[in-house]
């Protein structure tokens, strides 16, 4: 940042919003409309706050989902009220998200991994079957 801009300034316009490890040029999608419109991003004072040709965002960095870093492919925030951000640039994405400490929590990780969800499915086949022979009374006829 230069030392003329204030931490709730709207974003640099033109390449020198690239130059700011701070910020970062993505496709934002309102929910509303086909259009994308590409939109400057940065995180100031627990605030993700989004500016291009008019628009200019705050949303609560706790309602933000955030995406997982270890998936490939596009990165694909998802705000409130239906809007998403959207960006095919993983590297530049994912090194954006560990400098504002934006990690996915641990929870996350595991609800998307296919490990988890196959041992929660087997304990819990198992867990019936152990109730199936064991709890329910034998029928004697």
């Amino acid at each position: 940042m230069s030392a003329n801009s204030s931490p709730g300034a709207s974003p640099p316009s033109g390449a020198s919003a690239f130059m700011d490890p701070t910020r970062l040029t993505v496709d934002y999608h309102d929910g509303r409309s086909d259009q994308a419109q590409a939109v400057s991003i940065w995180v100031s004072q627990g605030m993700l706050e989004l500016a291009g040709h008019g628009i200019l965002r705050q949303i609560p960095i706790h309602q933000v989902q955030w995406p997982d870093l270890s998936e490939p492919g596009v990165c694909i925030v998802t705000l409130p009220g239906g809007g998403t951000l959207r960006t095919v640039d993983h590297l530049a994405w994912a090194t954006w998200q560990q400098q504002q400490n934006l990690i996915p929590s641990k929870a996350l990780k595991t609800r998307q991994s296919w490990r988890w969800s196959l041992t929660a499915t087997l304990l819990l086949l198992a867990i019936c079957a152990t109730s199936y022979v064991f709890a329910l009374p034998t029928n004697s006829g």
